[in-house]
């Protein structure tokens, strides 16, 4: 009998488990969409398309050594700081992302920012609203290099 339960019991999570992989799948599709456009803007230093990804009204957070404070800005603020072009130093610039997880309306993503003055490690929040997702929130670390 247990046996039987068993194997009801995985055959069953067999037949539902695809459904629930394609929607995993979908959403976290959707969500590296969202960082590929994320890397664009920040390659070509365009708050345009920053702002197509991330809520204005998002917050973004870190601390700063250099003022030895918390630094809180909207995610409006922070966006509006891209110059609208590439950094002169573009070319040694190199970040990579690793989507951490994706649930039916959030997501967590890491993003590693080595460039030749900073080093950096950003965490997003992302959120599901009216079926898009947007980045809601970012918060930072980071470290100038000598």
């Amino acid at each position: 009998m247990k046996t039987l339960i068993r194997s009801v019991v995985v055959a069953g999570t067999l037949l539902l488990a695809p459904g629930w992989a394609l929607a995993q799948s979908g959403d976290r599709e959707a969500v590296n969409a969202v960082m590929q456009k994320m890397m664009r803007g920040f390659e070509a230093g365009d708050p345009k398309l920053i702002f197509e990804i991330l809520r204005k009204d998002g917050v973004v957070v870190g601390y700063s050594t250099a003022r030895g404070a918390v630094v809180t800005q909207t995610a409006e603020e922070w966006a509006s700081g891209f110059p609208g072009k590439p950094a002169d130093d573009e070319a040694l610039r190199k970040r990579s992302y690793q989507i951490l997880e994706v649930t039916e309306s959030a997501a967590m993503v890491r993003v590693m920012l080595d460039y030749p003055r900073w080093e950096g490690l950003d965490y997003l929040a992302l959120s599901k609203i009216d079926g898009k997702w947007m980045i809601v929130s970012k918060s930072w670390s980071g470290r100038s290099k000598p």
